[in-house]
């Protein structure tokens, strides 16, 4: 059955109170090792936000740091535990109760995240909505800490969002997002919230 409209959704501060980013780096490394690493990436952030390194070289760096060399395999099924143990002690309660909505109007519900889909998609696939996130780079089955393609962020998350829009013939779509690199793919959707869902009533909708 096709779907009447589309709802588009930032995750990590809108859906979710916390980093999912990080806080997968700290679920599956464990604090101590989680510590250690932001201390070693401690100059690579200041730079970030002096604005000489880009947020797509961050997420890198961090990925290379904490997990180049391991297993896809290993840290998807790490990924799996993460979104059954972790991931919804951090999601909004009204968030949950806004895909509700957009559910029972036949709306299709997409996840747009800079996050990766290794640590998100079980959720995602929980919550019978489509992820389209950031995706690292493998070498016979290894990761290599490269990002494949460009990191799901600003401008990147309209580039990725346009080709389902354009698609699909959508009566009504919607946007939910909460910094100012989200306005790029609001641009594409006819209602749009901006900010956390933490106090959010679907009612809005």
């Amino acid at each position: 059955m096709s779907k009447k409209g589309i709802a588009v959704f930032d995750l990590d501060g809108t859906i979710t109170s916390k980093d999912t980013f990080l806080e997968f780096i700290k679920f599956s490394k464990g604090s101590f090792k989680y510590y250690v690493g932001l201390l070693v990436m401690l100059p690579f952030i200041v730079l970030f936000y002096l604005k000489i390194l880009s947020n797509h070289r961050l997420k890198e760096l961090f990925f290379t740091y904490f997990y180049k060399g391991k297993s896809i395999v290993e840290l998807q099924k790490q990924g799996t535990i993460f979104c059954e143990k972790v991931l919804p002690n951090f999601v909004y309660k009204n968030a949950l109760q806004t895909f509700e909505f957009h559910r029972k109007n036949n709306h299709e519900i997409v996840v747009l995240t800079a996050s990766s889909p290794i640590w998100l998609k079980p959720w995602c696939d929980s919550q019978k909505c489509r992820i389209i996130g950031t995706e690292f780079e493998t070498k016979n089955g290894k990761i290599t800490g490269k990002i494949l393609g460009k990191n799901c962020y600003g401008i990147q998350k309209k580039i990725l969002l346009e080709p389902i829009m354009q698609h699909y013939d959508y009566e009504q779509s919607f946007g939910y997002g909460d910094s100012k690199a989200d306005e790029y793919f609001f641009s594409l959707l006819k209602n749009t919230y901006f900010g956390s869902l933490e106090q959010f009533s679907s009612t809005e909708s």
